[in-house]
Formats: C-alpha cells, structure tokens, sequence
C-alpha cells in the first residue's frame, strides 16, 4: 500500500483540479459531494455534457460553493473534446488534474491520496485507483455483472499499487495526471467517442512516461442495469477498438492502399480467435479472485464476437471516408 509521510505544508502548496463529466440527470452529485473532502485546496469544474443543469443544483450550490460549471451543446466525440476542455482550465497552481465521473462514488481522502502519490513519487505522471462495481454491493442484474466485469482490469483490488503496461490501460473515472504531462503534448484523442483513456494511456507511454494503478484511491462504480444500455457501451468500445487496437498500430499513409484490403482479408478470419483472447484477458484477474467467474466467460465471448463485428463495420465506414476525401 502506498503510504505518505508528506507535511501538511507541502499538501497546502500543491492544488488539484478536480474535473467532472455530468451527462446523466439520473446522477445525484450531492452524494457525491458528501463524501469527498471539498478542502480549499481542491477546486471542482463540473462540465455539463448535453444537459442544462446537475441534479439538485441549487442545493448542492448552497452547501459547496467552489465549483464552477461549464454548459457545453451536445456534439460527436464530446467525452474527448470535454476532457480536453479540462485541460484548458488547468492554472500554475495546479499540481494534478483528477478526472471523476459522475457515476462513481468516492472516498472522503480520495482526491488527497492522489494528490500526495504524485508529490511523493516524481517520476510517475500518471495514476490511477481501482473502480470498484457495484454489483460488488448490491447485485442488480447479470447485465449489472457483466458490465462491472469487463469495464477495465482495475475493477479487481488487489490490493497493490502497481505499474501499468502494455495492454492494459487506466480509466478516466479516476484518473489523475500531472500538469506538466501536457506540456509534451499529450492529449485525448477527439476522433473516437469512447475509449480515449486507452489511447491518451498508450500516448503516455510512448513518451516514456509511466503509469500506475495506486492501492489507496478506490472508487465505486455505478454499473449499467439494463440488457440495453450494456450492449450499447459494449458495442460503442468495439468500434472504437478498430482504431486503438488496429489503425494506429498498422495504419501507415504511404501504404494506405495496402491496409485496408489486408485488414478487410486478414480480420475476419482472425477474429474470433483475436476476441477468445481478449475475452479471457479480461476475466483473469476475476477467475484469479474467484474461480467461479469462469462460467462469464462463454457469454463474455459472444459479447466480444459482437464487438468484433462492430469493428469490421467501423473499418468499412473509415476506409469510405479515406477515399471519398
């Protein structure tokens, strides 16, 4: 477990700017208030993705008064573009940006456990906790189980801090990257709706940056109820994949005519043997903590076959608008 010996002084002399995507009425961000510290130091920016306002507005003004909110028109890839937005707010007096999403629940010493990892270890830039499901909770639906199990690998707490390779990824529902990360140009990719923790993550690394999953920052995770609200995300991230996992790997201008008839040859063939992989890739660390997580997996399966189509299908759309432009 990672531990800080920091003096409350040097806390003082360190700001965090707390970002919060906000586009679901059905989130009630004064619980979300209640429970994590709002200290001086800490200033909030709620950035209203589509919506007018947050869900007991007035109240939650009345009683916290250092936020301040960003009403932003619904628009394609908004999730990238709004992080993007964050990064602009970001003053010299902030040490860290902290994305929180709205449909997590945080601890009281949240937002200072980040705060103090990236004071006390200088040479990682990128960190995140682990994001507990909530059907770990109280369960609602297999739906609610299979979203908590294959959101991201940092859903299982271990318990250790640890560093984060390659292929895995943190997400950005609790997320804190330093400020000076973006004086290297990294940003989040505004071409893709979903999935732009996992390339914002691979742009990190490839400017030998480092990222880490810390043991002391964990959050709650509202998962997704309803048969059609998890199929719909699931499928979103396998169109998204077609250009984390494949284009920006084996894309190349000089040779684009090559690329796509390979991938439209080679793909489909592979397919279902690429997403077996991936599907035991995501539920190892549950059948590490529980054997019994095992029997997901045939349905995990056909879920990532789904995926894969998705993938096919969005390759077919880009290749279109590459040779129409």
């Amino acid at each position: 477990m990672v531990k800080s010996n920091l003096s409350k002084k040097t806390e003082i002399n360190k700001k965090v700017l707390i970002c919060i995507l906000y586009h679901n009425l059905k989130c009630n961000l004064e619980n979300f208030f209640k429970k994590i510290d709002t200290s001086k130091n800490f200033d909030f920016l709620i950035i209203l993705d589509g919506v007018k306002k947050i869900k007991n507005q007035k109240k939650i003004f009345k009683k916290f008064k250092k936020i301040k909110i960003l009403k932003i028109k619904k628009q394609k890839n908004s999730i990238p573009k709004n992080r993007n937005l964050a990064i602009k707010y970001l003053k010299k007096k902030h040490y860290i940006l902290l994305f929180l999403d709205s449909d997590i629940m945080p601890n009281k010493n949240l937002v200072k456990n980040h705060l103090n990892f990236h004071i006390k270890n200088k040479r990682i830039d990128v960190a995140g906790g682990f994001v507990k499901p909530s059907f770990e909770i109280k369960t609602k639906s297999i739906w609610q189980i299979l979203d908590g199990c294959m959101s991201w690998f940092t859903s299982v707490n271990t318990g250790k801090s640890k560093l984060v390779k390659f292929p895995y990824h943190l997400p950005t529902c609790n997320l804190s990257i330093k400020s000076s990360v973006f004086k290297k140009k990294i940003f989040f990719n505004e071409k893709i709706e979903t999935g732009e923790d996992a390339q914002f993550c691979k742009n990190v690394r490839e400017k030998e940056g480092k990222i880490m999953l810390i043991s002391n920052a964990e959050v709650v995770h509202d998962d997704r109820v309803y048969f059609r609200e998890f199929l719909e995300h699931q499928l979103k991230w396998g169109s998204h994949q077609y250009y984390t996992l494949y284009k920006e790997n084996f894309f190349n201008n000089k040779l684009k005519l090559l690329f796509y008839p390979c991938f439209f040859i080679i793909y489909p063939i592979l397919m279902p043997l690429i997403n077996l992989f991936l599907s035991f890739l995501i539920i190892l660390p549950w059948v590490k903590k529980k054997f019994y997580f095992i029997l997901l997996q045939p349905l995990i399966y056909l879920v990532y076959l789904l995926k894969g189509l998705f993938t096919l299908k969005e390759s077919i759309s880009d290749s279109k608008n590459i040779f129409v432009s």
